[in-house]
């Protein structure tokens, strides 16, 4: 391991490329059903904020003199050139693109928590247990931006607020719908959780007492609901 890279920032690395699995999903859904298109489109969201990370050892890529700042720069691009295909794929495409989308984020959500429950070492049986593999795939901003707020946190369910929407200015950079997008993002939490241990599930919903439109989450048994 380089002395300048710790663990958090392999952490952190592998949720990007997350979403650059996920993006690479979007495109391979479009392509069966619109295939000359969705190449076509693809290559316009690369040219425009650039082609994918390679999938190589971070120490090869990465900027060791500004690696805050690289590790940002490429959640900016990652995020947001999804964004862009997303867009032109549904402006495209209509209803096929979208319901291709749709199902790309659900099916990789789900691939995902199937494999953070392989991986685990332990039996994944507490909501607890859930949410935290839940942070080691979603990728949410920087560790030091802490746009989540655990409010409740046991076996049975875990709750969280979320202030900010962190992926909302990327998205208005790609000019993408954001309500669209926090559907698509709920769809993939959603699998990924129930692939992890079906006995729970999430659900979202807008906190209006403060009139600050505060998002709230929970992962939850059937008993707890």
């Amino acid at each position: 391991m380089s002395a300048f890279l710790g663990p958090i920032h392999y952490w952190l690395y592998n949720k990007i490329r997350r979403v650059v699995e996920r993006e690479q999903w979007v495109y391979e859904k479009a392509a069966a059903l619109c295939s000359d298109t969705a190449e076509e489109l693809r290559a316009q969201a690369w040219q425009t904020y650039g082609e994918p990370l390679p999938d190589v050892a971070l120490e090869t890529l990465i900027d060791q003199g500004n690696i805050h700042g690289w590790l940002q720069r490429q959640i900016t691009i990652a995020e947001t050139r999804e964004a862009a295909l997303i867009k032109a794929l549904i402006e495209t495409c209509g209803e096929g693109g979208r319901e291709a989308v749709e199902s790309a984020f659900r099916e990789h959500g789900a691939a995902c928590g199937q494999k953070a429950a392989e991986e685990s070492v332990t039996p994944v049986n507490g909501a607890d247990q859930v949410y935290k593999l839940l942070n080691n795939y979603l990728l949410n901003g920087m560790p030091c931006d802490q746009a989540d707020m655990v409010t409740e946190n046991g076996s049975d369910k875990v709750c969280w607020e979320t202030t900010i929407c962190l992926q909302e200015g990327n998205w208005r950079k790609a000019g993408v719908d954001e309500a669209f997008m926090k559907r698509l993002y709920q769809f993939w939490i959603g699998a990924f959780v129930e692939a992890v241990n079906p006995d729970f599930t999430y659900r979202q919903t807008a906190d209006t007492v403060r009139g600050d439109r505060q998002n709230r989450h929970e992962i939850a048994g059937g008993g707890s609901q």
